[in-house]
């Protein structure tokens, strides 16, 4: 899209609950988002944006999906509270998405009728001097003629009322024929100011989801993190559902430079390439180099190179500062403890976007401490190749224990000891609410990003691992006393960092000699926050059927 900051034409769905925005959102989103649709009031509750596309249109334009809300502050019994507080707070979120949009689009149900709140919406909308289309949801068919008539009393020209059935996908290319027309027609100019972090303002270097449990602070942190109301925030357990993007922008300056590089992902012709220009450069490395190369030959095939060189220079680079996508996700409780459909597919989704990131931003909640579902889901992080960042939430609440130095150094050290394997990832007491020591979290993003996107040239990456099997020999299991030799080491992946080793024996490899070349790596290469996978192969491995003595 030619400018994504204040110049998209914006569509946004409005209506009371449970009248088909989500579905018809999805609908002309159709692959690039889904929110989670259900037959109960008040699945959607944030707003959920999407870019999408109608085809000869020359531009994306941007979708806004928005909680069914109630036009009046509901005050009801004790039982209803914390139902009613959700749909207060998703009246604002509506109400931003109304000041957001060029053109609203108001849903209704044909089934239930024209009702009073369908009718305080539409004036909703009308005193914020908005124009607006009437979406008649559910009509499914012929034997609904005619029920469409009473919705015309809402004020509402003939040709901006619009039949559909979100369900049967009718109507739908009518809709979107009539969006064409209508954004062809509107000058890009007017178009208002979309609110702060709702879409990226410059090259997005990262993913990061927020992961976490239930109300331990994720959607404030992310409110604070983009600098606007993105997520809905409450004491209520639960409150977000879908997962809720935002941006951020992080200060690199001159170590931008490390960020204008490919990604390395390396192709067996782009390793072999490398082998043959390292072997000629550094023949001190290789004391039997006849058999390393005749190793390398077998194991990595002459393949056309389908990867860039390792560092290629982007063509923006006039900018310091980079954009970070932000994920914030709904809580996952220990699954014997999951009530229902919506809450099930929020975990999913959660699931999902541990996936899809490069940084787990991993929220506790400080006073509570880490339990054993969080080490279960940090597990799940770090098996997955993610960076983690433990964000310990809530400190302006532990006022006392901060304030005394024992008493802090022996919180931290219990912490620390729950969770012994982690001794990499960095924990930081913060306070999403006060904003404390949220300057130091942004830090530790932008030095865990740059230490992830970080390549190791090979010369210096085989000098020191042949140092480290020299220094510290090992025989692997079923090896009849052979030392373990290396042959030659490659960086394969920087996101996450792995390297493959070429080595005589790449099976029974004990554990602990595994943990002492990442651990050395590690302090080497300053890898905290990162996971770092080892890869060993031999050209049995790689060519089975190939024996020595057919080399």
């Amino acid at each position: 899209m030619e400018s994504i900051m204040g110049r998209s034409f914006v569509v946004s769905f409005i209506g009371r609950p449970n009248v088909g925005k989500s579905t018809i959102f999805n609908r002309l989103m159709r692959n690039s988002h889904k929110a989670i649709t259900f037959d109960e009031p008040g699945v959607t509750r944030d707003r959920h944006y999407g870019i999408t596309s109608i085809e000869g249109l020359e531009d994306d334009f941007i979708l806004v999906d928005t909680g069914g809300f109630y036009t009046q502050e509901i005050k009801e019994t004790e039982i209803q509270r914390n139902q009613d507080t959700f749909f207060n707070l998703m009246k604002a979120h509506a109400d931003q998405a109304i000041k957001e949009s060029d053109l609203v689009l108001l849903v209704v149900d044909v089934r239930e009728g024209l009702l009073p709140l369908d009718r305080e919406i539409a004036q909703f909308i009308r005193e914020r001097k908005k124009e607006f289309w009437i979406l008649i949801n559910k009509f499914d068919g012929p034997k609904q003629d005619g029920l469409e008539g009473e919705f015309y009393s809402l004020g509402i020209d003939k040709e901006n009322m619009l039949l559909v059935s979100a369900e049967h996908g009718r109507g739908l290319e009518g809709l979107r024929d009539k969006l064409k027309e209508k954004i062809e027609s509107t000058s890009s100019d007017s178009a208002p100011a979309l609110q702060k972090g709702t879409t990226p303002r410059e090259d997005v270097v990262a993913r990061m989801a927020l992961i976490g449990a239930p109300n331990a602070g994720k959607s404030t942190l992310l409110n604070l993190l983009v600098g606007a109301e993105r997520a809905l925030v409450s004491d209520i357990p639960g409150t977000t559902v879908d997962p809720i993007d935002g941006y951020f922008d992080l200060y690199f300056g001159r170590k931008i430079e490390s960020l204008n590089q490919e990604r390395i992902s390396a192709s067996r012709g782009h390793i072999l390439k490398q082998y043959n220009f390292f072997r000629k450069n550094n023949p001190e490395v290789f004391k039997d180099i006849e058999e390393a190369y005749s190793s390398a030959k077998i194991t990595i095939e002459e393949t056309e190179d389908e990867t860039a060189p390792e560092i290629v220079e982007t063509e923006k680079q006039g900018s310091f500062w980079r954009t970070i996508h932000l994920v914030d996700t709904a809580g996952i409780r220990r699954q014997s403890n999951i009530e229902g459909f919506i809450e099930s597919q929020s975990v999913v989704r959660s699931l999902k976007c541990i996936n899809d990131s490069d940084i787990v931003l991993f929220m506790v909640d400080a006073t509570k401490g880490i339990s054993h579902q969080d080490r279960r889901l940090l597990g799940i992080a770090l098996d997955k190749g993610k960076s983690v960042i433990i964000c310990l939430n809530k400190i302006d609440l532990m006022k006392e224990t901060m304030n005394d130095e024992k008493a802090k150094k022996e919180w931290s050290e219990r912490l620390r000891f729950s969770i012994p394997w982690l001794e990499f990832c960095e924990l930081i007491p913060i306070s999403a609410k006060s904003a404390k020591n949220v300057k130091k979290l942004k830090d530790v993003i932008k030095k865990t990003i740059l230490i992830r996107n970080r390549v190791i040239p090979t010369g210096e990456l085989n000098r020191f691992i042949f140092s480290l099997v020299e220094k510290n020999p090992v025989s692997p299991k079923g090896a009849h006393g052979k030392r373990l030799k290396l042959k030659y080491a490659s960086m394969v992946k920087n996101s996450p960092p792995t390297f493959l080793l070429f080595t005589n024996k790449s099976k029974g490899i004990p554990d602990n000699y595994r943990r002492y070349l990442q651990n050395s790596l590690r302090m080497e290469f300053g890898y905290v926050n990162t996971p770092i996978h080892l890869v060993f192969r031999s050209g049995a491995d790689l060519s089975p059927g190939l024996s020595k003595g057919k080399h």
